[in-house]
């Protein structure tokens, strides 16, 4: 059995190259220029990747299984189709986020007339040890706060987001993240302490 050559062996290198280019993941970027093409299955592969982030934020924001399950599915609608004015150059869930914070603002102004849907029975904090009663106060207290306190309670502490992220996502300075989640915490401690009788 004969040697390779090196010009074989260099040729098998560079098979090997492409197929591992070929096999391995596609950034964020090229997932989305792909997107800009027409390319549906690639924004699925998008949709898969945020969809639970967008449910379980816009469900802290609306308070509703069924309306965050169709204000995260009209998000990443939309998204698609402004998806062609996106910069690549950017992050695809900040500018999404954008999006889908605008929509749980119009849904809201839109219910404030009618009925609140009961809490009761959603896992929102996804801790099966978590006291039922006390999630139950604790969201009446946080349905209470102003929206944008809201918003950084649930990025915060639901997400588990930091500040710089928080600031990235909904496009404010950081110093305003910190003192709306200072003012935030001291209100909802307020409300929690009327809701449980040391009033």
């Amino acid at each position: 059995m004969r040697g390779e050559t090196f010009l074989e062996r260099n040729i098998v290198f560079q098979e090997a190259g492409l197929r591992m280019k070929q096999d391995r993941a596609l950034s964020e970027k090229e997932t989305i220029e792909l997107i800009k093409k027409g390319n549906r299955e690639a924004y699925e592969k998008i949709v898969r990747c945020y969809m639970k982030t967008a449910y379980y934020i816009a469900l802290g924001l609306v308070h509703s299984h069924q309306d965050a399950l169709d204000i995260s599915q009209e998000s990443f609608i939309k998204a698609f189709r402004k998806i062609k004015s996106f910069d690549t150059q950017r992050p695809f869930f900040p500018w999404f986020y954008q999006l889908m914070r605008n929509l749980c603002i119009d849904f809201l102004k839109r219910r404030s007339g009618r009925k609140e849907i009961p809490l009761e029975g959603i896992q929102i904090l996804q801790e099966e040890k978590e006291d039922r009663e006390m999630k139950e106060v604790l969201w009446k207290g946080i349905k209470e706060l102003p929206f944008e306190q809201r918003e950084v309670i649930i990025l915060c502490y639901f997400r588990q987001l930091s500040y710089q992220e928080i600031a990235e996502i909904t496009g404010k300075p950081i110093g305003t993240i910190m003192s709306s989640l200072y003012y935030a915490k001291k209100k909802l401690k307020d409300i929690l302490r009327k809701y449980l009788g040391f009033e």
